[in-house]
């Protein structure tokens, strides 16, 4: 997924769209709001204007200012992310969102699956969001890192505690304890064993198809709370290179900070989470530093390639940049 920054001449144009978006949200213009809207300025149109000395945008008269469809369909998305700051979006805010993205020729989808969210649909907002989000490249990956169908069925009946336990692939992740303590498969081990998760072929266990899910986790340095989720979802979505790259951030934002679990467990939703401190900052920045690898992680990528590298090697192999801790700090 794509992260630009605007030109100056887009810059207000874009930020007077957002504006309007955010202020037809169900809460207004409020903290959750507020610091999309400004970690926005900071990463995105590297502005600082203020929000209330800003009149409203037409679609059409964005759409004067848009002649990049790249920018063009960052800024929808974006708008779309805005929209969930702290709970379901409000109609307004779907029909500005279907207005800006006709008038720019965006067609982006999750403004349709969001539209049911709106209106209160739950069922068909999840079946929706469904057919677009990252679990079936979790299924595709484990289904070829298995060698089919059937391997695939028994991996799953394993987690589930169906059958027993797979002892020898059990085992080959947790010799990764064995590396030296600086490699990127050591601290995959430690990762494992402190937030107390269960490795494959184990009751519970992530399907291998998915884990480079938690190799993100250890290569960005996010945690596992739901602000680390948030970053780590929105890295995620920065490195994946396919048409449902934006789903990939928005699953973190629909349960973390818009309140809607679309997970199959219970998860600590929060509407408004992201206004808290930092945090919307960090979450884009997140997504800014995922879309400056030089590899699609959930595309084939083979970890075992890499498990026994130094992880500061590993990072540099993989064009995973360091945080930018002055930009964090400087808030």
């Amino acid at each position: 997924m794509l992260f630009l920054q605007t030109g100056p001449e887009l810059a207000q144009p874009a930020f007077r769209a957002m504006t309007t978006v955010c202020r037809a949200a169900r809460s207004g213009l409020a903290r959750p709001q507020r610091a999309m809207l400004a970690a926005a300025q900071r990463l995105v149109l590297e502005t600082d204007l203020e929000v209330e000395s800003l009149a409203p945008i037409s679609p059409e008269e964005l759409a004067q200012h848009l002649d990049d469809p790249a920018q063009a369909l960052q800024l929808v998305r974006l708008m779309v992310a805005m929209s969930l700051a702290d709970g379901p979006p409000s109609l307004e805010q779907v029909a500005l969102l279907s207005s800006f993205a006709s008038a720019a020729g965006v067609e982006e989808p999750s403004i349709d699956v969001v539209r049911h969210l709106a209106k209160g649909r739950l069922r068909r907002f999840r079946l929706a969001f469904l057919r677009h989000s990252h679990l079936r490249t979790y299924l595709r990956n484990t289904h070829r890192m298995m060698g089919g169908i059937r391997p695939m069925l028994r991996g799953a009946l394993i987690a589930r505690g169906a059958i027993a336990a797979d002892a020898e692939t059990a085992a080959r992740y947790r010799a990764l304890e064995q590396l030296p303590p600086d490699t990127l498969g050591h601290q995959f081990f430690e990762h494992y064993t402190a937030e107390g998760l269960a490795f494959p072929g184990e009751k519970g266990g992530f399907p291998v198809g998915a884990l480079y899910h938690d190799f993100s986790h250890v290569l960005a340095g996010y945690d596992t709370s739901p602000e680390g989720e948030m970053k780590n979802a929105a890295f995620q979505a920065g490195f994946t290179r396919d048409a449902n790259d934006f789903f990939v951030a928005l699953f973190a934002i629909v349960i973390h900070t818009a309140g809607i679990n679309l997970a199959p467990f219970p998860m600590p939703v929060l509407p408004g989470r992201i206004g808290q401190g930092s945090l919307a900052l960090e979450v884009l920045h997140g997504l800014q530093r995922g879309a400056a690898l030089k590899v699609d992680l959930s595309d084939g990528w083979d970890f075992w390639e890499y498990v026994e590298l130094p992880i500061d090697i590993a990072r540099e192999r993989l064009g995973v940049p360091p945080p930018d801790t002055a930009l964090l700090q400087a808030r």
